[in-house]
């Protein structure tokens, strides 16, 4: 899944906790690609055949969730934000397991088509590079349009529930939740 797919979340989450920022939680649902990024540039991951077992292996993406929910409590003093920042870490793992493997290597922008061939194999390992791999693959059987359609959706919807969080809270004489 893409940015805007996992944006999508943060935006929608932000009526649960007031209290945290939306860069916040923007952060949250992004960070296991900006991980991603990082161990890469630093040797660390090398993705192909080994996957991304320390940023999108299922077990680190659990272990990311409880050291993001944890931080987030103690910096904001409340076990629910804590708890919602946790999930938005672990949403980015599930987005990325529905819509995994993404064929981008075999992308044309002249067509806007994934170039199947054939369907490219499951790349989110359970546990370390040579552990098993998961993705039910579901950008492996749309098209790169429809794909594109699917995250601005996602992405349409995440900002209704947010704006209708903040034309709520703009209303007059209505106190904001702490």
């Amino acid at each position: 899944m893409g940015p805007l797919g996992h944006f999508s979340v943060g935006l929608a989450a932000k009526p649960a906790v007031p209290k945290v920022p939306l860069g916040v939680l923007l952060l949250a649902t992004w960070i296991l690609d900006a991980l991603a990024i990082i161990l890469g540039f630093a040797g660390i991951e090398q993705g192909g055949a080994a996957g991304l077992p320390w940023s999108h292996g299922l077990f680190m993406a659990i272990i990311w969730s409880v050291v993001a929910a944890l931080m987030t409590a103690r910096i904001y003093h409340e076990q629910r934000a804590g708890l919602i920042v946790g999930l938005l870490v672990f949403s980015h793992w599930v987005l990325d397991f529905i819509s995994h493997p993404i064929p981008f290597s075999s992308f044309s922008w002249r067509s806007w088509q994934w170039s199947y061939g054939h369907p490219l194999p499951s790349d989110l390992p359970l546990f370390w590079g040579s552990s098993p791999k998961v993705g039910l693959g579901l950008y492996n059987s749309i098209s790169a349009v429809e794909a594109t359609a699917l995250e601005f959706g996602m992405f349409i919807a995440g900002v209704a529930v947010y704006a209708s969080y903040v034309a709520r809270k703009r209303q007059p004489g209505r106190r904001e939740a702490a």
